[in-house]
């Protein structure tokens, strides 16, 4: 789950991920399995942190969060 906003989600961004904002992330639980694995990513950690939270709190007990987000993905797979 790709919890940045849509202008950078339209910049990149993980293959399979769905955009769903962290802001939106309460309204939209619905849409996520909470007995299937959620991996959240941000650009940094921080937004992420909070919906892995969020995530937890409502009944999601497999979440990751990628540390260092989508720009620490990208460094890994696409190195400089």
């Amino acid at each position: 789950v790709d919890v940045r906003n849509p202008g950078e989600h339209a910049l990149g961004s993980l293959p399979g991920s769905v955009s769903i904002p962290v802001g939106q992330l309460p309204n939209r639980l619905d849409e996520l399995d909470p007995d299937r694995p959620t991996v959240v990513y941000c650009a940094g950690g921080y937004r992420s942190s909070v919906a892995a939270s969020l995530l937890r709190a409502n009944g999601f007990d497999d979440v990751s969060d990628i540390v260092g987000g989508y720009g620490a993905w990208t460094e890994v797979v696409q190195p400089a």
